[in-house]
């Protein structure tokens, strides 16, 4: 498995700091989190019944309370970090 790099840990970092997101831990109120290495990737599910493979999904940083192990998933759409789609030229 490849890990995130220097460069996007410090991307994520700065972009969570730039939204605020400095609160200490909901559940037990530790002031630390360590960076998972690594997205989440939750899948979109239209049924509540069975798996889709595929589909839409959300991409998600993930930093986990280093006292109690508490996860808080944060989309990379929200900050900013998803690469660009290339714009569609528009039909005439």
């Amino acid at each position: 498995m490849t890990e995130l790099t220097p460069d996007q840990q410090k991307k994520i970092i700065e972009a969570l700091e730039k939204k605020g997101a400095k609160n200490p831990c909901p559940r037990c109120g530790n002031p630390s989190f360590a960076l998972l290495s690594g997205y989440f990737n939750q899948t979109l599910q239209t049924q509540l019944g069975g798996l889709v493979i595929g589909g839409p999904s959300v991409p998600s940083a993930v930093v986990a309370c280093t006292n109690c192990g508490f996860l808080a998933q944060h989309a990379l759409g929200a900050l900013g970090l998803l690469p660009q789609e290339p714009k569609k030229e528009e039909s005439k």
